[in-house]
């Protein structure tokens, strides 16, 4: 993802973390426990302790709960669990009804998925820094792999497109015949113009339904590239170390994909008004 995408992911993973963090069943029972205790018992050593009263519960209830908080807010693998989770939400499969568009897109969320596991399950500490950052660049990878599908998915199904792209030729046909027949100057000089502007349409039809061609062969490439840089962290992580030509190759063969993989998406944004409802 850019930045900018990461960065606001992040944020409402903090939040989520937050709330996962103050609604957790370890806090419920802090709670109910102090509150318990503050009524049912509270000066339990009135001897010993006698400056101990139905407060302190309270406080220590309060503490123990704030504890819970920090630990949570803290721990890397619930801070990685919202990111996996926010970015999910942003990603949602349900969104894409093509058959054959999702099942792509769903291999690639399986080599997600499994690049991620390999990357935590990486025993020398060493190794997960040094392919962390090809690791994370998954995540960027596989948002503009959805945003292709995506755009792939409202071409196909865009009515008007389909329309033209039946009409045009015949009109075009149509036209032509007119202007052999045509006496007219004037008539003829419009027959012209509009056949010019005929052409014009179907030429950019052509371009499209190429590009968008492009991108379907793109989907393809980038999932048997998922799978190469799958294998390639596989054979990395069985290693005691990582030697520096490793992750250099590594980290440019995802950097190069997700390059390419951006370039199509901006592509196809400038030729292609392209709407779909909860993604943009």
């Amino acid at each position: 993802m850019p930045d900018t995408i990461r960065r606001d992911i992040e944020k409402q993973a903090q939040k989520a973390i937050l709330q996962r963090a103050i609604f957790r069943v370890e806090n419920a029972v802090l709670i109910a426990g102090s509150l318990l205790l503050a009524a049912f018992f509270p000066q339990p050593f009135p001897q010993s302790l006698p400056w101990f009263d139905w407060w302190t519960w309270l406080l220590l209830g309060g503490l123990g709960v704030a504890g819970v908080i920090i630990s949570t807010l803290r721990d890397p693998k619930e801070r990685a669990d919202a990111v996996a989770e926010m970015f999910r939400e942003q990603h949602n499969p349900a969104l894409i009804k093509d058959k054959e568009l999702r099942a792509k897109y769903e291999r690639a969320l399986e080599y997600y998925d499994r690049l991620q596991e390999v990357s935590d399950q990486m025993k020398s500490g060493r190794l997960r820094e040094r392919t962390g950052e090809s690791v994370r660049q998954m995540e960027e990878w596989v948002s503009n792999f959805y945003r292709l599908a995506l755009r792939l998915q409202a071409y196909r199904n865009d009515g008007i497109l389909n329309r033209d792209r039946q009409q045009a030729p015949k009109r075009i046909r149509s036209l032509q015949a007119k202007i052999k027949l045509e006496s007219d100057p004037g008539v003829r000089q419009q027959l012209e113009a509009n056949l010019a502007s005929k052409r014009r349409q179907w030429q950019n039809l052509q371009a499209l339904d190429n590009l968008m061609e492009k991108a379907d062969l793109q989907l393809d490439h980038s999932l048997a590239a998922l799978g190469t840089v799958y294998s390639q962290l596989l054979l990395i992580s069985s290693k005691r170390e990582i030697d520096s030509a490793s992750a250099q190759r590594l980290q440019a063969d995802v950097t190069d994909e997700v390059a390419s993989l951006q370039d199509l998406v901006d592509s196809i944004n400038e030729v292609y008004d392209y709407r779909f409802e909860g993604y943009g």
